[in-house]
């Protein structure tokens, strides 16, 4: 198939890993891969990058005109098999949420008193754009990362559930692996001073407030497990403020806030247990990476992975990232004398999810939208 992937960037969080990895994945297959994109950003090999010009003149300029342009480039470039956008253009054959809805995720930060109910010009164009692109006339078939982030596509735009297909991401198994324990763990808790007897709670993610570490943070200062530290890891807008408050009492010394790191499989090599409190989340690799390394996962209901998460490590999915007791009762089962064999099933668990059966299974629901036309 000769295939166009639509995305504002190549560098940056969870999406853009995604598709650099998908479409390196698809050229290895022999499918031919060009990315439209208004960004910066190393492509992967074998992988063809057309720059989206767009009006620079502020975030809400750049949103509307590559949501605009993306897709006039594509067809100017073309013919493809397949146009698949990943997110904010108005036009494809195949819409992949990677994210959830921003509907969505508005209503769950409002609900949670972390923004304010009225929303501005840069929001409202993110929910314009939504509405359009889930339309029958704009786009045949929604792939989800998740039935979670399926149902909010449904839910919130109508769109009917046949026309959704769930492709799980996969894990790269040798890159987390329960043996980097004993290699890269010992020498980031010395880089980052944690004594080699304290048990660490690793939280990893970009926009802190959606990952729900602020959850975290009042954890730490009301109850946090016995002789715990806490690691969380990634960017946000507002990061100095956040380094700021780890810095001070009852924080200090018990959580390093790190900024963004390159070597998450050093980060959960030396995490006893990883906590994924999301208020919405679509997937969240971190998750599978994770049990790939060996290490339980504490998350919620509002985590799209936490669908893979079979006995015995459904018992550390909680209802509500909110609810601190329960997410402190189930940080202390995980960081206990249960986590060694909790690690292990959660190595099981990632075994199941290699990302070449991700690829497998994504190149057949792409197959049967391009027969589709």
């Amino acid at each position: 198939m000769r295939l166009a992937f639509l995305h504002r960037s190549l560098a940056g969080g969870g999406t853009e890993a995604d598709l650099r990895r998908m479409a390196a994945g698809l050229v290895a297959r022999g499918h031919a891969v060009t990315v439209f994109s208004a960004g910066r950003g190393e492509p992967p090999t074998g992988v063809a990058v057309r720059r989206v010009p767009v009006v620079r003149a502020g975030r809400l300029a750049r949103l509307v005109s590559f949501a605009l342009a993306a897709p006039r480039a594509a067809a100017a470039c073309g013919p493809f098999d397949l146009v698949v956008g990943f997110g904010r253009t108005l036009r494809q054959d195949v819409v992949r949420v990677g994210g959830g809805t921003h509907r969505r995720y508005l209503e769950r930060m409002e609900a949670a008193g972390l923004r304010r109910r009225g929303r501005g010009p840069y929001h409202r164009a993110i929910l314009w754009i939504e509405r359009r692109q889930f339309h029958p006339a704009r786009c045949r078939r929604v792939i989800a990362v998740s039935a979670l982030a399926g149902r909010e596509v449904c839910e919130d735009y109508g769109v009917p559930p046949a026309r959704v297909a769930v492709v799980y991401n996969g894990v790269d198994l040798e890159r987390f692996h329960p043996r980097h324990r004993d290699t890269l763990g010992p020498a980031l808790r010395t880089a980052l001073g944690i004594p080699p007897t304290a048990r660490v709670c690793a939280a990893v993610g970009s926009g802190f407030a959606r990952k729900g570490f602020d959850l975290l943070l009042d954890l730490w200062r009301e109850r946090p497990p016995a002789g715990a530290v806490l690691v969380l890891v990634g960017d946000d807008e507002r990061l100095g403020r956040w380094r700021r408050e780890a810095a001070r009492p009852p924080l200090a010394g018990r959580v390093h806030v790190t900024g963004p790191r390159s070597d998450v499989d050093a980060v959960l090599a030396a995490a006893d247990a990883v906590c994924v409190p999301s208020r919405q989340e679509a997937f969240g690799n971190v998750v599978l990476e994770a049990c790939a390394a060996g290490v339980p996962v504490v998350t919620s209901r509002s985590t799209g992975a936490a669908e893979l998460l079979e006995p015995p490590l459904d018992a550390l999915v909680i209802d509500d990232p909110a609810d601190g007791a329960a997410l402190g009762a189930a940080l202390e089962r995980a960081l206990g004398v249960e986590g060694p064999a909790l690690g292990r099933a959660a190595r099981r668990c990632a075994e199941a999810l290699p990302w070449e059966r991700h690829l497998e299974r994504l190149e057949r629901v792409l197959a049967e939208a391009a027969g589709g036309r």
